[in-house]
This record gives C-alpha cells, sequence and structure tokens, in this order.
C-alpha cells in the first residue's frame, strides 16, 4: 500500500473493475478501492444474472479487456462466454453466463498481474479538493481510522456518484421530470430444479409467455456447464391463481426464469422493489426487507406450483439489493435517450452503446408498455469522452451508470457489458491523462482513443469484422435449430426467420 498512486478507481463492480485493468495495464500505479472484501460489485453482491450482451444483432461492440476478462473466465471453467439469444425480446441478443466465485477469483488475478493495488473492506468518508480539483480520498477502515489517500486522477466507479457528489458536482436524481427511478430487484436462484420439466412446461404453455426463446452456444466451454440454456417470462396463470389464493406477494405479473451457470439451477430476476432511494440508508435499508420477502412469496410458489420446482430450494441471495438507477452526475455532454434510440455518433467517442432503452415500470407490477419501455435502437451509439467528464471537477473521471446522461439512455448503457466498455475508456484516459500530467478536460481524446486501440476497445465500427461476425452467428444458429429437431420454445416466426 502506498498513500499516493497515479489513479484510485473506487467502486470494485465491472466498471471499476474494468478502469483499474486498463489503467494498469497502461502502465498507471493504481489503486482500486471496494467496501465488500471481493470484487463485483452488483455482478457478485446482488447476484445479477448473466452478463448483458457484448453485442447488437450479432456484431461484437464491447472488446478489449472485457473479452479478454470473458476469456479468462471461460479457461477457469467459470463461464460459457457469450450465447445468442434467438429472440432478443427482453433479454437482448446474447448473454454471457458466469459462475459468482470465479468472477471474484479472476478479476482480482488480473488486476494483480496488471499491477493494480487493492484495498478491500473501505468505505469511502470524504474526498480532498483543492479549489475545485480532486486530489484524493479519504476512506474509512475497518479500525475505524481514516485513511487518507492521493492520486492524480480519481475515477468515480460507485454506481451512485458518490465521489463526484461529495466533490460538489451536480447531478440528476432518476429521470429529469419527477425524478423516478427504475426499480431495484432482489435477484436469487434457486437449486434442485428438473429444468427439463420447466422447459416441457413452456413448451406446452406458449401463450402464458410474454417472451421465450432458446439461447444458442457459441463457443466451447467446459463440459460441466453444459445443459440446455433458455428465460422465459410469464407463469402468468399460476401467477394470478396463486396472487388471488393469497399465496404469491411481489411487485410484479409474471416471473422471468433462466439457468443458472450450473446444472438444475435457475436464476430469477423476478422482484420489484419500487419508490425507493437507493442512496437514502433508510430507504435502501426498507428495499433490502422487501426484497427478503418477495424472495420468500416467489421461491415458495415456485415449489408449490410450477413442475420442476417441487423439491428445489433457495440456493443463493445477494448480500445487497440490485439497484438499477440513481445519480446521473452532470458532465460536460448529457448522453439523451435520442442519442442513443437513433444510433447517434460521436468524434470523441470512447465506446459504444448497444443495448435496447430498458426502463422497468417505476410504479407497479406490470411490464413493457404499462410504464416501462423496450425500446430497440436503431444503431448502435457512441459513448462521447465529454460524458466521462464532471463539468465543474478537475481530477476525477466518471465510471459505469454514473456517467452523464438521461433517464432513457442510461436504460441502455447501464447493463453490466455497457459499464464494461465505459470502465475501459475511463481507466484509458485516467492513464492518459497522468502520462501527460493533464486534467480530463484538458486532455486530446485522439490519445485516448490510441490507448483503447492498443487495449483493443472498440469504440468505432469495423465494418468487415461486423460482416463476419453476423455471418457466422447465423450459420451456427441454423446448426443448432436443426439439431434440436424441432424442440425449441422460441417463437416459430422467429425460427423461420434462419431458414435458408
Amino acid at each position: 500500500m502506498k498513500r499516493y498512486y497515479d489513479v484510485i478507481v473506487v467502486g470494485g463492480g465491472p466498471a471499476g473493475i474494468m478502469s483499474a485493468m486498463a489503467s494498469g495495464k497502461l502502465g498507471a500505479s493504481t489503486l482500486l478501492v471496494e467496501k465488500n472484501g471481493f470484487l463485483g460489485g452488483a455482478a457478485t453482491a446482488a447476484v445479477l444474472g448473466p452478463i448483458s450482451p457484448f453485442h447488437y444483432k450479432d456484431e461484437q461492440v464491447i472488446d478489449g479487456l472485457p473479452q479478454d476478462f470473458m476469456d479468462r473466465m471461460v479457461r477457469a471453467k467459470g463461464s460459457t462466454g457469450h450465447m445468442k439469444t434467438i429472440d432478443p425480446y427482453g433479454s437482448g441478443d446474447s448473454l454471457g453466463f458466469y459462475d459468482r466465485e470465479k468472477y471474484k477469483y479472476v478479476a482480482a488475478e488480473m488486476l494483480v498481474e496488471f499491477g493494480v493495488d487493492i484495498l478491500y473492506h473501505a468505505t469511502l468518508s470524504s474526498v480532498q479538493m483543492e479549489s475545485s480539483r480532486v486530489t484524493g480520498i479519504t476512506v474509512a477502515a475497518k479500525s475505524g481510522d481514516l485513511l487518507p489517500l492521493h492520486a492524480h486522477v480519481v475515477v468515480d466507479a460507485t454506481g451512485d456518484g458518490d465521489v463526484a457528489v461529495m466533490a460538489g458536482e451536480n447531478y440528476v436524481l432518476g429521470d429529469a421530470v419527477n425524478h423516478k427511478m427504475s426499480p431495484s430487484s432482489s435477484m436469487f436462484e434457486m437449486a434442485n430444479v428438473d429444468t427439463g420439466r420447466v422447459y416441457q412446461y413452456i413448451l406446452d404453455h406458449p401463450d402464458d409467455f410474454e417472451f421465450k426463446s432458446d439461447i444458442v452456444p457459441m463457443r466451447e466451454f467446459d463440459e460441466r456447464l453444459r445443459q440446455k440454456y433458455f428465460v422465459g417470462q410469464g407463469f402468468k396463470q399460476l401467477v394470478r391463481q396463486a396472487v388471488e389464493k393469497g399465496e404469491l406477494s411481489f411487485g410484479r405479473d409474471s416471473v422471468i426464469v433462466l439457468n443458472g451457470i450450473h446444472p438444475n439451477t435457475m436464476h430469477f430476476n423476478a422482484t420489484r422493489i419500487c419508490g425507493k432511494n437507493a442512496t437514502d440508508v433508510v430507504e435502501r435499508s426498507e428495499s433490502e426487507l422487501d426484497g427478503r420477502r418477495q424472495i420468500e412469496s416467489v421461491s415458495e410458489f415456485m415449489i408449490q406450483y410450477v413442475p420442476g420446482f417441487e423439491h428445489a430450494f433457495v440456493s443463493v441471495t445477494g448480500s445487497e439489493v440490485g439497484v438499477r438507477e440513481t445519480r446521473h452526475i452532470e458532465g460536460l455532454y448529457t448522453l439523451t435517450g435520442q442519442d442513443a434510440y437513433e444510433g447517434r455518433k460521436f468524434e470523441d467517442s470512447v465506446s459504444r452503446g448497444y443495448f435496447p432503452i430498458d426502463l422497468h415500470n417505476p410504479d407497479g407490477a406490470t411490464g413493457y408498455g404499462n410504464g416501462g419501455v423496450w425500446m430497440v435502437l436503431k444503431d448502435t451509439f457512441d459513448i462521447p469522452y465529454r460524458s466521462l467528464v464532471p463539468k465543474h471537477i478537475d481530477g476525477l473521471l466518471l465510471s459505469g451508470r454514473c456517467i452523464s446522461g438521461t433517464s432513457e439512455a442510461h436504460g441502455s448503457y447501464r447493463t453490466q457489458g455497457g459499464i464494461m466498455g465505459i470502465g475501459q475508456a475511463a481507466g484509458a484516459a485516467a492513464a492518459v491523462c497522468v502520462r501527460n500530467q493533464a486534467q480530463p478536460r484538458q486532455q486530446d481524446v485522439k490519445e485516448i482513443q490510441a490507448a483503447l486501440d492498443q487495449l483493443g476497445g472498440l469504440y468505432r465500427r469495423d465494418e468487415a469484422r461486423a460482416r463476419k461476425e453476423k455471418a457466422r452467428a447465423r450459420a451456427i444458429t441454423q446448426a443448432y435449430i436443426k439439431s434440436q429437431n424441432g424442440r425449441l420454445i422460441t417463437d416459430k416466426a422467429i425460427l423461420a426467420s434462419y431458414e435458408d
């Protein structure tokens, strides 16, 4: 441990991991500060499901260190890599299944290899300032001591923008009009599930599901992870029966299930916690209580009502609620929903967005079209460097979901793959600023883009590569469909689109 670093990254979630990896690999002395005793943030602590796509309509959009991490996870027998969802509605174009314990291990090993120091069990206490410039942070250690740490650049990867707010930067909480936020969720998994019977139920009751899709392996992965992968949201008749009997109480009107990484397990993104501000300690505590109650209700419902769950049990719950949205920090440029939807491009691009605008209903149980939104983008959009630079504060870069964007744009770039790309960009920018002894707002973006080229980042489309990727995905999907002999839950019209 040192007291002065070139770069300090605050927050060890997906964005912070990638920021610290990029900074360290590019030669900056880097410290990653994390409140837990492990890495991953929401990806591990909140029991997120598969990593959201690195892809837009089969074109890979996120690459470089995020892909290196996925490759390392596959080699460690902890991931399938990204698999293709034949019907992307509700899930995105691909899903990267992963073992959370392997995630914690692989992320830490890669960071150490890149020379990054990791400080666990350290909570952000205050931000050190000289005029309007951040010069470091103070963390509260488990002993109760306050530990001052100094850096040329601090990267805020806290999710909630805590560093930026402590430094005095402006922000918007939730949407700009009424400050409502996408609801949180307490995710969990169940084990000892007969997933074959669950799949058969979906086959036998197709009209009872809002969406459902088979998931296609796109690469070789370890035999211990092999199973039939699928996703479905529904069980609406069973849900209705249980609610009417008073045997089910949760924040939705249907249940979404998909495989866990290990056979005979299923992951649930099936709870909804509305109207709570996750930056308020009291409201966040209320969220945790509500989430636990919903987990208990949903899991007992599955055991009592759904074929295949008769002998199942809750095997994993999060150590904290999964938070989708809180603060949007004001930057030099604020990404808008229109920027995302139209697929707008920027000269100072440092990463790209690709996921549909996914806004969960902030007021209740019903899904898309009833207060929620699922809007497929016309094209990928660029993440401009200006959205990572706070508008009024020097010495600071934004990483992950707290960058400068509206609630609508955030509904796209907030997913795990998206914030990994943003994290890589923030870390690269921090390292370049250190090399040039420049403030983030003064730094020429072309040097940052050159650093991203060195890391393998895709901040621009490679047309030839995209064509090859799409052709490969179509061929693999066609072969998979044929191999299943007609036993597929994906909508027949979508399957027909893969016929020659």
